[in-house]
């Protein structure tokens, strides 16, 4: 038997069945008996060589063979009626693979319809006809009859193959894909996991149906997504992927399935890096085939506008969403899938965000029609989310009653079938309040979304949570705490708004860096067993779900459970209970100790306590309406609102960035686009916002992804005049810099630093200019090492380095090329320099397979055991022992900001933080030598007494913007390459 599967990833939608294999056609056709005169040896054959035909590969060239194949034996006449028989079943299947449910279903009636008239024993290949129909049943939602089939073929594989047989395993696979039809995800992942281990075990062990671990795998992918175990997923559909290359081939139909299984997992988890490339293979092979099948192309190249979408690059994401639209609104409509009407929907959002509202609502209608009319119930999760995407953008235009309608109904669907911390059901919820809103009700308004947006806050900020289920909400969570910032705005309550914009802006903060085990042996021998307590409670908990799931499996299967599915919950919610007490007692041993490892919002109240005069916060959320802005001084707190469509604001970046790039490659001698700094002045700082800062000198901005990576101090505050490629005009334009020195927030809360300080060190230390691999080799299965085999040399670091340091007194270090390894790193006296300087490479967390978390990149050792890889990790750098006033990060983000969810560098400033560090300067892009030292070397000199850092950053740039001595100094590119991070 073969056992194969097509997912529609994007959409979730599982199709499965199984077909026959040569030695249940051989028990069939003894159990015929006698039969007809064979035909002609050439038509017997080739009919014979169908029964074992593999049609998931390519169903359409399956079917012509077929079709070709039964009018040869008709033509030829009397054929044996088993091989007619098994040469129409696998017709069916490949109908089936082709989508059309119902002529399969067909086929296979008839075939266990006829073997039953002619009184034949049931035989393995029977039961797999008999699972067969209850897929066929499921695929068209029919799902009560579905499981009546399935159960009976489960019982007949069990008896005819054993339980440790890949017709079992298909058996069992198909019940659990009824329980997801039903909704019931967690009841169908211990029964797939069960599928996917006998499947690959049998599959070894006999060689044959190697299909099979492949389908079950993707499957399994598939539903841990829908789970939000993220990591699990990303395993699942790795080994599936490396199983299909191996035992199917490249090109294999069902292997290019298991790379969009892959590529959507790494998405789910925020690794778009890592998604696109593998899914932009999948594609390639696609449509590199002659003959690619319609549905498969739709498929993939959703997967692809999805990964580009979700790393932010949603322009180059609308060009393959309307190709996939296109091919899916012409296939028939009894075959259109429904992801066809989440990519009608996708489409929509970025419209929309383009402020093409029309073709918007038009797109969202069309997606909300197309999901109706596939959906078996109105309750259908793609009927939700649609009718969800259509109200927020209803609401948008005003069209109020028609939003609210669609909402009650979502919300009311939700209510029965959805957790407090779903995110669509949060959403809906929220989305409902603002309708209150906006029929004059803000207060009440309030009311109902707090309680709604709680359990999402309390599941993103327990530190019990599973760290991949919060990377899975946190971007697509952001807007759903800006609505409800909008909302506490109205209703005048500006604690509330703060909260939801940090909560807004927490994505790259919450990843950054949580390493509880890199603050052990720091604080005391109390501190370090309660941190080692925390460690060992925490395994004990992971290994508590594994029980759990253990125990499904082996309730599902009939086996006895070693305790009760009650007594497990109890002992894993006491387990969670013990891990918080444990988090609490640290938090009262470590100073800062929530704000090191982790993320937690400052109240308003306590942010203002700990401004200074002259000092403001700014804080920045952005949705799908615009930008929400507060300002917060000692003295008021100022809100206000932009509306601005996402495209809009995302392409005035890129303006600036690729103006700042030609800067960079002429030294200073391009033109500067200053219309496009003065209009992202305009919308960033907002009349009542710059009114607010007229008074504080320095200004730290939180703010998230795209937005943080922005040079503000080179926004432009009047409407420019002359030419942006003139020196003298570049330096008369009254740049936001002249006003304010801005420096970039890690947090609104403090973080604390370890230990007590010593006086003051005056050293400095240099590392960089690594020396990296060459010769990699692209590979999905190892793209980080390829990637570091790929970076670019840094020619000029060591030479800045040197440079750097001959500007600073006292005891000097200096480690590049083959000296800059994690060894030396690790065994320098850093604690000796109050200025550390790194020239390299910086990594995202989750950019490449196995990073985790952000990285500084340095020289791999030679002939290491795989400890010293030459990436210097966030967790790393926070067991430094540093006593650092500056820490300089150099042209290590030459990629930030190119997207609208690029991450930023957060980690690496809490680890360097962590490890003593107590402000840092980062720049965005390539600095030239002559200016780094000079900027660096007297900001840090200027930093003290009543002169802040920003302040100390902000007269350093004006010194270089005013020295016409400094070739391109009046380019932004020369003078604004650093932004401080740090409180």
């Amino acid at each position: 038997m073969k056992t194969r599967l097509w997912a529609c990833l994007a959409a979730g939608l599982l199709a499965e069945m199984t077909v026959g294999v040569p030695a249940a056609l051989a028990s069939a056709r003894t159990a015929a008996g006698a039969s007809a005169a064979p035909g002609p040896v050439s038509a017997v054959a080739e009919l014979r060589a169908l029964a074992d035909y593999d049609t998931s590969g390519d169903p359409k060239a399956a079917l012509r063979r077929i079709d070709a194949a039964l009018a040869g034996a008709r033509k030829a006449g009397a054929v044996d009626p088993v091989d007619r028989l098994m040469a129409e079943a696998t017709r069916a299947e490949a109908l089936f693979w082709m989508g059309r449910y119902k002529e399969a279903l067909a086929g296979f009636r008839d075939f266990d319809a006829e073997m039953t008239a002619r009184n034949q024993p049931m035989t393995p290949r029977r039961a797999e006809i008999v699972n067969n129909i209850g897929s066929a049943l499921s695929s068209m939602g029919k799902l009560d009859e579905a499981r009546t089939y399935k159960l009976r073929a489960l019982e007949l594989s069990e008896t005819l193959a054993g339980r440790d047989s890949s017709e079992y395993a298909a058996a069992l696979y198909g019940l659990a894909l009824i329980d997801y039809r039903r909704g019931l995800p967690l009841e169908a992942i211990p029964k797939v996991q069960q599928a996917v281990t006998v499947a690959t075990l049998a599959s070894t062990r006999t060689g044959r149906n190697n299909e099979s671990p492949a389908v079950y795998g993707i499957t399994l992918s598939t539903l841990q997504i829908q789970a939000g175990d993220s990591t699990s997923a990303i395993a699942a559909a790795r080994a599936a992927a490396i199983w299909a290359d191996s035992h199917l081939g490249k090109e294999h139909r069902l292997t290019l399935a298991t790379l969009n299984a892959l590529g959507a997992a790494l998405n789910d988890a925020g690794l778009y890096a890592q998604a696109t490339p593998i899914l932009r293979r999948a594609l390639d092979l696609r449509m590199a085939k002659s003959d690619p099948d319609p549905r498969d192309l739709g498929y993939s190249l959703n997967a692809v506008a999805y990964a580009l979408d979700l790393a932010g690059f949603s322009e180059d994401a609308l060009g393959f969403y309307e190709r996939s639209a296109e091919i899916f609104e012409k296939l028939p409509a009894s075959d259109q899938p429904m992801s066809g009407a989440n990519v009608f929907g996708q489409i929509a959002r970025i419209v929309r965000d383009d402020g093409q509202i029309d073709r918007a609502l038009a797109l969202d209608r069309k997606a909300l029609g197309m999901a109706r009319r596939i959906a078996a119930s109105p309750d259908d999760p793609e009927v939700l989310r649609a009718e969800l995407s259509l109200a927020k953008l209803l609401l948008a235009t005003g069209d109020i009653d028609a939003a609210q309608a669609l909402l009650d109904h979502v919300n009311a669907a939700y209510a029965r079938r959805a957790l407090p911390t779903n995110l669509d059901r949060v959403a809906a919820l929220a989305l409902r309040a603002a309708v209150d809103a906006r029929r004059g009700d803000p207060a009440a308004a309030l009311a109902a979304a707090k309680p709604a947006l709680e359990p999402l806050r309390s599941h993103l900020l327990d530190r019990t949570s599973a760290a991949t289920g919060t990377i899975r909400l946190r971007d697509q969570a952001a807007g759903t705490f800006v609505l409800e910032a909008r909302i506490a705005i109205a209703a005048g309550d500006r604690e509330t708004a703060f909260d939801a914009l940090q909560m807004a802006g927490m994505g790259d903060l919450q990843t950054a860096f949580t390493s509880v085990d890199a603050i052990a042996d720091r604080y005391g021998p109390e501190a370090n067993a309660a941190i080692r307590a925390y460690l060992s409670a925490s395994a004990e908990l992971r290994e508590l779900h594994k029980q759990r799931d253990r125990a499904l499996t082996r309730d599902r299967t009939g086996a006895s459970p070693n305790e009760s599915p009650d007594t497990t919950a109890e002992r894993i919610a006491a387990a969670e209970e013990n891990l918080r007490a444990l988090d609490k007692r640290i938090g009262a041993l470590v100073p800062g100790y929530a704000s090191l490892t982790g993320f937690e919002p400052a109240s308003l109240a306590a942010a203002r306590s700990r401004l200074a005069p002259g000092q403001a916060l700014l804080l920045y959320g952005q949705d799908a309406e615009g930008l929400v802005i507060m300002a917060v001084t000692r003295k008021a707190v100022t809100a206000a609102e932009t509306p601005v469509p996402g495209r809009r604001l995302a392409e005035l970046q890129r303006r600036l960035r690729a103006s700042i790039e030609d800067g960079v490659l002429t030294d200073g001698k391009s033109a500067f686009d200053r219309d496009s700094a003065y209009q992202l002045y305009r919308l960033l700082f907002p009349q009542p916002i710059a009114r607010a800062l007229q008074e504080s000198r320095d200004v730290a901005i939180l703010a998230p992804g795209m937005l943080s990576a922005l040079p503000f101090g080179a926004l432009v505050t009047r409407p420019p005049t002359g030419d942006d490629a003139d020196p003298q005009a570049l330096r008369q334009t009254d740049w936001l810099a002249r006003h304010h020195g801005v420096s970039t927030l890690v947090t609104a809360a403090p973080l604390a630093r370890p230990g007590e300080r010593h006086a003051r060190s005056r050293g400095f230390a240099g590392i960089g200019a690594p020396l990296l691999p060459r010769g990699g080799t692209e590979s999905w299965t190892n793209s980080l090492e390829s990637a570091l085999a790929g970076l670019p040399e840094l020619p000029g670091a060591a030479q800045e380095l040197q440079a750097m340091a001959r500007s600073f007194h006292g005891e000097r270090q200096v480690l590049v090329g083959a000296g800059a390894t994690e060894a030396a790193v690790k065994a320098a006296p850093l604690s000796a320099a109050g200025v550390i300087a790194f020239a390299t490479h910086g990594l995202v967390g989750g950019a490449y397979r196995n990073l985790v978390e952000p990285a500084l990149v340095l020289t791999p050792a030679p002939g290491s055991d795989g400890s010293e890889d030459g990436l210097l990790t966030a967790s790393e750098i926070a067991r430094l022992n540093l006593d650092a006033d500056w820490v300089i990060l150099s042209a290590c983000d030459t990629s930030a900001g190119e997207s609208e969810n690029a991450p930023t560098y957060s980690g690496l400033a809490r680890a360097f933080v962590a490890a003593g560090a107590r402000a840092l300067l980062l720049s965005h892009w390539p600095v030239r030598d002559d200016v780094a030292s000079r900027m660096t070397l007297r900001t840090v000199r200027a930093a003290h007494g009543r002169t802040s850092r920003a302040e100390a950053l902000r007269r350093a740039q004006m010194t270089v913007l005013g020295d016409t001595h400094v070739p391109g100094g009046a380019h932004p590119a020369t003078w604004a390459p650093f932004v401080l991070v740090g409180e």
